[in-house]
């Protein structure tokens, strides 16, 4: 069982089909904070504003984690709204692709909270 948390809203998940259905309603927001999470376990979030979207995977409740990191070389901050309407700033460089954000989330589902090992990641600290 997976719990979603969609803006703050959670909800529990046991389909991939179920998810894949909230999924296609989540991609028509342009900014939000999305949020996979296995109870005493990993977790996977995704935050996205318009096109920058990144994901950070934490192997447990209050690890430091990881965060996706992207093409762009660039020193340019996004500001992102998470759920709870708190507006943070984050490197750009960190984003990848949309469709790659939504494909971790659900590899982390499919896969029982593995971190998807094809997105290139930094360790926070």
């Amino acid at each position: 069982m997976v719990t979603v948390s969609f803006n703050s809203h959670e909800k529990a998940v046991d389909s991939l089909l179920d998810l894949d259905r909230m999924f296609c309603g989540f991609e028509q927001h342009d900014q939000f904070e999305l949020g996979l999470s296995i109870a005493d376990g990993p977790s996977i979030c995704m935050l996205r504003n318009g096109e920058h979207a990144f994901v950070m995977y934490m192997r447990f409740p209050g690890d430091s984690g990881f965060v996706s990191i992207g093409a762009s070389m660039s020193k340019e901050q996004v500001q992102y709204t998470l759920g709870n309407g708190q507006v943070d700033e984050y490197p750009r460089s960190w984003c990848i692709p949309t469709e790659q954000c939504f494909q971790a989330l659900m590899y982390f589902f499919v896969n029982d909270g593995a971190r998807p090992e094809w997105i290139a990641w930094h360790e926070s600290h």
